[in-house]
């Protein structure tokens, strides 16, 4: 399956004659997945999931201190990469409060493994993220496809202009390479956007920050030398933003634009044409963080990722009964449908439709 801008309105037409549509269509659903139990109950995932990372960090920290100095603590650099991914899921699930017990727990894990662990605003994060839940792939309302380096829409590729237009038209080969740069990105704009909030708001997280890079670069000077922390920094973060993007990238990109003329979408409507599964397998549940099921977790954010791999067929079989286009395909299938999309957008060419 392939997608096509200018199709979005017809892909994501309500069901015709008999079927269920208006918001009354996510209602049978949300009752099944409840009667199954998957919209909570995972207090022993996440118990083992944060005692596994505080090992797991413990160990590289310690690996770290016995190569002090050496040039092979590079090695680990790719590790601890890893690790920061899994605590960016970590993040995730606790902004979507999908974590067990108060919202008030969730928030405080969710500012300790974004700002404390990794270095980005969690309120930023949140702010970015329930903006993209609400409107995905929709033109002007979702962040993820703002104007930006990349070029998503026909609309965005006429207004480029020289280096602009240069990148538009090569952005499928620069994809990859600008993936690295995600983590710096976060990171920043996260700062940039602190600056704009509430004092308090300003106060806390941007103390968490300053421990983040206190702890994270006096680490690297007091166990390397300059030059090994800063490549350590330079392939630690490059490694980490990669991953990040590359799991976040498969999700939507090259799927069905909505640009408000398709006319009242229900929640179905809205999320499930917009969204791509991933085919799962237990490494590709890990690699990606549960969101290679990302049709059921925009169907129900707040459901444990945990769970979301039983939700799966509940909701695919549903999708096929209401006559709603159900999209899963292999990583790799993801990525080339993303980089056709990219190649033919920057190039002025139609890309191909998803059905």
């Amino acid at each position: 399956m392939t997608t096509q801008m200018a199709s979005a309105a017809t892909a994501v037409t309500p069901p015709a004659g008999g079927q269920r549509t208006g918001q009354s269509s996510f209602r049978p659903l949300m009752k099944q997945i409840k009667t199954r139990g998957l919209m909570g109950g995972t207090t022993r995932y996440y118990v083992v999931t944060g005692v596994g990372l505080l090992l797991a960090t413990a160990a590289i920290v310690t690996g770290l201190a016995l190569l002090s100095h050496s040039w092979w603590a590079l090695v680990l650099a790719p590790l601890l990469a890893v690790v920061w991914g899994q605590v960016s899921f970590i993040g995730h699930d606790a902004g979507h409060h999908q974590l067990p017990g108060p919202r008030s727990l969730s928030h405080r894990v969710g500012l300790v493994a974004a700002n404390v662990v990794l270095g980005v605003s969690f309120g930023y994060w949140n702010h970015k993220h329930d903006r993209h839940h609400s409107n995905p792939n929709h033109e002007g309302l979702d962040p993820d496809i703002a104007e930006g380096v990349i070029t998503w829409t026909e609309r965005q590729c006429a207004k480029k202009t020289g280096l602009g237009r240069w990148m538009a038209r090569h952005q499928a080969g620069l994809f990859f390479p600008l993936l690295s740069f995600q983590g710096w990105m976060l990171q920043l704009e996260g700062i940039n956007w602190l600056r704009r909030r509430p004092r308090g708001t300003r106060l806390v997280e941007g103390l968490l920050l300053a421990l983040h890079f206190a702890l994270y670069l006096e680490m690297l000077l007091w166990l390397l030398s300059p030059l090994q922390a800063f490549a350590f920094l330079v392939i630690h973060e490059a490694i980490w933003g990669f991953m990040l993007a590359s799991v976040f990238a498969p999700n939507h990109k090259g799927m069905e634009l909505l640009d408000g003329t398709e006319g009242r979408l229900d929640h179905l409507q809205k999320q499930v044409p917009t969204s791509r599964n991933i085919i799962g397998s237990p490494m590709v549940d890990f690699f990606m963080g549960g969101l290679n099921y990302q049709v059921e977790h925009h169907l129900f954010p707040s459901m444990p990722r945990a769970n979301l791999k039983d939700a799966q067929p509940i909701v695919e079989e549903y999708c096929h009964e209401v006559g709603l286009p159900y999209v899963k395909v292999g990583m790799v299938e993801s990525y080339a449908q993303i980089l056709r999309y990219l190649d033919a957008v920057g190039n002025g060419r139609p890309a191909e439709r998803l059905v």
